[in-house]
């Protein structure tokens, strides 16, 4: 991944081990939040969780098995967004994301998600890309339709979220289909 500019004043950057303690604070800032959403914000309790967080990105790009990146909104970090798996057998990418609740309801979002389909299909060769989004989460799956993904199914349990199991609805894009 690269530094991808979107606007004058939204970019998508590659996560560094730098980015650590700015991230730590917009999680932190954002933790009762997020957790409606997100079964992984109990274990990041300290800036060095969100640096293994970080690193584990870095071994998947190295890997080329993934990807993350900060969306960074006038010069600060607003929210995260990558390929949580890249399948590169069948040219597929699962992309995730989350931004903060104060930097939502910009259009932030979908312009990011948007550049990164668009280079998931021209930069890395992709043919199909997915977006599991839990089924109340409203704003998350806003994204993918506006930006056309087709609704391809629910799946039943298919996250445990800290005290009960939540469904996801399914989206994908395929590059033919793809219209930027």
């Amino acid at each position: 991944m690269f530094f991808y500019p979107i606007t004058d004043s939204l970019s998508l950057w590659p996560l560094s081990l730098a980015d650590a303690d700015e991230l730590f604070a917009l999680t932190e800032a954002n933790r009762a939040y997020l957790r409606q959403w997100l079964p992984w914000l109990d274990t990041v309790k300290s800036a060095d969780n969100t640096r293994h967080f970080i690193q584990s990105f870095l071994r998947q790009e190295a890997e080329n098995q993934g990807f993350g990146a900060a969306i960074c909104h006038h010069g600060a970090i607003a929210g995260i967004i990558g390929y949580n798996h890249l399948d590169g057998s069948n040219h597929v990418g699962t992309i995730g994301y989350w931004l903060g609740e104060a930097h939502q309801g910009q259009g932030l979002m979908t312009a990011a998600c948007r550049a990164l389909v668009d280079y998931g299909f021209t930069g890395l060769g992709l043919n199909r890309q997915v977006i599991a989004c839990a089924t109340e989460n409203h704003r998350s799956r806003r994204i993918p339709e506006r930006l056309g993904f087709r609704h391809e199914g629910t799946l039943r349990q298919a996250e445990w979220l800290y005290d009960r199991y939540v469904d996801h609805h399914l989206y994908g894009c395929l590059k033919q289909d793809w219209q930027p």
